[in-house]
């Protein structure tokens, strides 16, 4: 039986104070590729675009038909650069998109805001309104000379920022309406330590702290990259402080672990690398407190995993760790599966010039 399509809107509100290149467009662009690329990588959900009276017939009362829009939307999607003078003594956004701001907040809660600021135009965080800087904020660099690069990082942002908020499906303030404080932070942070841990696989973890400071692996590597670009992420945020200090350890810990890969060099396994010298002849000085570092950094993150895991089993028990570490496991595996293809694609096309050649 085939699965049913999931449609969901997600409204831009968009300026065009600011060049239309670097914003409107830009955005707009970036916009249309990230929900292309969720699709293509989850067929059941389709998000649709939608602004100011996009796909409205007649002559409609344009801002009242733009509020019945974003009060349906799943996702908002705001440009708040600055657009006054560089040197104007209060530096503010379109008053048109603070006022949809306002009134999305108001309607879909800020879960389901993403904000957009231009450092082309503008000073970041400087330049934003005290109440949005209490909010995270994406800051992207679009100037009159960017072009794909700079598309394609903003379209990758809103992916992921896209992909959190589907996946969360943050209840709306008509839905919260008689929660403690304390039940809505509760339920923000199952979301995001269900995200990060998605993305990492405790039995590698395991193995990578037990083998170091000797031996470390790409596919350790590979999972540090995808921790760092969840904890480092603008919409990223837990509320717990134990969890808030584990996950700060834990990633001082690796990025110190990591800091003297200079130190390791490959084996028959291209994907270890070891720490040693030819011959297993003893270690100089410099490279013997190396490795004291990084085993006082393996131990570190050894602590830090054990007190995030014991505080999630605590604490919060909607966040399934066998359930998550299939997801991540399945995604190291996908990335392989990608891997091998590119590599196979690179051999038949080698082998086709050749035989051309010949």
């Amino acid at each position: 039986m085939a699965k049913s399509t999931t449609r969901l809107k997600a409204f831009y509100s968009w300026q065009s104070d600011s060049p239309k290149k670097t914003n409107l467009n830009a955005i707009r662009d970036a916009l249309k590729s990230a929900c292309e690329a969720i699709s293509a990588a989850s067929p059941s959900i389709k998000v649709e675009r939608d602004e100011a009276t996009r796909n409205v017939p007649g002559s409609p009362n344009i801002a009242g038909k733009i509020m019945e829009k974003i009060e349906a939307c799943d996702i908002f999607i705001a440009d708040i650069t600055t657009i006054t003078p560089r040197q104007a003594s209060r530096p503010c956004p379109n008053p048109n998109v603070t006022h949809e701001l306002g009134f999305a907040v108001a309607h879909l809660g800020w879960d389901r805001v993403i904000l957009l600021f231009n450092t082309a135009h503008g000073v970041f965080p400087d330049d934003m309104p005290f109440d949005f800087a209490q909010h995270r904020a994406h800051p992207y660099s679009f100037s009159e000379t960017g072009g794909a690069a700079e598309r394609k990082a903003l379209a990758d942002f809103l992916k992921t920022a896209m992909d959190m908020i589907i996946a969360g499906d943050p209840k709306r303030p008509a839905q919260l309406k008689g929660l403690t404080k304390e039940k809505i932070q509760h339920d923000h942070d199952v979301r995001n330590i269900t995200w990060l841990m998605s993305n990492i696989h405790l039995p590698t973890m395991d193995d990578y702290i037990d083998e170091l400071p000797y031996k470390t692996t790409f596919k350790a590597a590979w999972f540090s990259d995808r921790f760092t670009a969840i904890v480092t992420n603008s919409l990223f945020y837990v509320y717990d402080p134990a969890i808030r200090k584990a996950i700060g350890k834990l990633s001082s810990g690796w990025r110190r672990a990591m800091s003297h890969d200079d130190r390791y060099h490959h084996t028959a396994n291209y994907e270890v690398q070891v720490f040693s010298n030819p011959m297993d002849a003893p270690l100089r000085k410099e490279q013997q407190d190396d490795w004291d570092d990084i085993d006082k950094a393996r131990r570190k993150m050894r602590r830090a995993l054990d007190e995030l895991i014991a505080r999630i089993r605590k604490a919060y028990l909607e966040v399934d760790l066998h359930h998550t570490n299939e997801k991540a496991w399945a995604a190291w595996r996908k990335f392989q599966s990608d891997e091998d293809e590119v590599d196979l694609d690179l051999t038949v096309s080698v082998g086709t010039k050749k035989r051309k050649a010949s």
